[in-house]
């Protein structure tokens, strides 16, 4: 599962943005600004870009295009990464295309490719930026973290991203999933999924504090939208999460708290088994408690008579004489 990690150089800084189409801009707009909490950047044409954060867009919904994800956004290092990756690809037989048009795509330059599990990646630099962070929404948004999606040909396409793009692998549960890190040190910016047929999982979004993963959770809940997972903690990572549906699309949206950064020199990725307990470590069966057998019941004594008036009222003799009632 292993590979040459790219000659350690790091093509890709972070996780970027998702372009997804969408059917009715209106709707999709509504359900990710009130149950995702992102805010509306612009609107330009049939496109909608929403945020979180400082970056200009974490989505970029196209209506007329389709249901589902589209494109995958990562940012590069520097500029630098275009000539690594365009030689990189080139030797994979990988044909892309490069542009960049700010006014419409709010990026400076992008170079794209189909990956080997047949999802189009973009990468790109330049992004622009918001002048002030978006109000508060009740929620506080840290970082658009990661994205999962499930590829047929699995073994290729995880050897792929640590070849090619230079990513490093954080953890792998079996020969199933494989969790890659960028850049920035994220546990993971990126999970490969091995499947009969490629699909788009999810995308996570870091939050300050589990009172944010639960408001999330709670304000789902509450006006109706489906759990795909509630809430659960990930061997992997150690952060923890919950997912919900995004039934129009065709995948969920994950909120986690306490996804830690490793240090590339130390960590060492493990090869996690394939179990309930590595998805959700709070999962794992309690051991069996050693049940003693019962006490047999404590005997009752029978009551002393006490002593009358013509007894020897001396202790010696009173013990004496109830020694003698009990036995």
């Amino acid at each position: 599962m292993t590979a040459p990690e790219g000659d350690n150089v790091d093509i890709v800084n972070k996780f970027g943005y998702l372009a997804v189409g969408v059917s009715d801009l209106a709707e999709a707009t509504e359900f990710y600004s009130r149950f995702v909490r992102l805010d509306l950047t612009e609107q330009v044409g049939d496109t909608a870009f929403m945020t979180g954060g400082l970056e200009h867009h974490w989505l970029r919904l196209e209506e007329g295009n389709g249901q589902g994800v589209k494109r995958i956004g990562y940012q590069v290092t520097d500029e630098s990464s275009f000539a690594v990756a365009r030689e990189r690809l080139r030797d994979w037989g990988i044909s892309y295309t490069e542009g960049g048009d700010p006014k419409t795509e709010r990026v400076q330059r992008w170079l794209r490719f189909v990956d080997p599990g047949g999802f189009e990646i973009e990468l790109f630099s330049g992004m622009y930026e918001r002048g002030v962070p978006p109000v508060s929404s009740g929620v506080n948004l840290q970082k658009f973290l990661h994205a999962g999606w499930e590829v047929r040909d699995w073994d290729t396409t995880t050897r792929f991203y640590q070849e090619v793009l230079g990513f490093k692998a954080s953890d792998w549960i079996g020969d199933m999933a494989g969790f890659f890190r960028a850049g920035d040190r994220y546990h993971h910016s990126l999970v490969l999924i091995r499947a009969q047929e490629p699909a788009f999982n999810h995308f996570c979004i870091q939050v300050e504090s589990i009172d944010d993963v639960m408001r999330f959770r709670h304000n789902a809940v509450k006006h109706g939208v489906a759990l795909k997972d509630d809430l659960l903690r990930h061997a992997p990572s150690g952060s923890i999460g919950v997912y919900i549906k995004d039934e129009a699309r065709g995948f969920s949206v994950e909120y986690c708290v306490g996804h830690p950064q490793l240090d590339d020199a130390s960590h060492h990725p493990r090869i996690l088994p394939l179990a309930p307990e590595t998805v959700d470590i709070w999962r794992s069966p309690l051991p069996e408690l050693h049940r003693p057998a019962p006490l047999a019941p404590p005997s009752v004594p029978r009551a002393v008579p006490l002593p009358t008036a013509g007894d020897d009222l001396g202790t010696t003799a009173f013990l004496a004489k109830a020694a003698a009632h009990s036995g």
